[in-house]
């Protein structure tokens, strides 16, 4: 079996700190960036493909669900439903929709970049290598 090696750095841990908060600055950057280009769908929805019988023939339509009721419902605006019609594939609602969702998944996965990230860089402070940066905040916002 061979034996595995780790790759050795000569960089110092100061500087590979400030490359991870650098990385971190840009990958936030283009959350916001993504957020500016449009409306995001909010988080834990999904696009729903389901099927009508009528007539002998079988119809599909789609929907936003999400998993809690936060879309107004048709008939009574004060009411909150988890659903959203969004109509027949490519419908204007229905592009609409696959476009906000692609925004989701797309800051979805830079959030869950920047988390690692964040770790990384947890394990340079407080691994004993360097001293954290106080001016450093983990919580900025979007």
């Amino acid at each position: 079996m061979a034996s595995q090696t780790s790759e050795q750095t000569t960089q110092s841990p100061a500087l590979r700190g400030k490359q991870i908060q650098s990385l971190i600055r840009k990958l936030k950057q283009k959350i916001q960036k993504i957020e500016r280009e449009g409306e995001v769908t909010p988080r834990d929805c999904h696009i729903i493909r389901y099927q009508v019988n009528r007539n002998q023939k079988l119809y599909y339509y789609y929907k936003l669900q999400s998993a809690e009721p936060i879309f107004p419902m048709a008939t009574d605006s004060q009411k909150k439903t988890k659903y959203k019609y969004l109509g027949k594939a490519g419908s204007e609602a229905h592009i609409n929709a696959v476009e906000k969702m692609t925004r989701r998944n797309i800051i979805n996965e830079l959030e869950r970049v920047v988390h690692s990230l964040q770790e990384s860089y947890l394990d340079i402070c407080f691994g004993g290598e360097i001293e954290p940066d106080p001016s450093y905040n983990f919580q900025d916002d979007k």
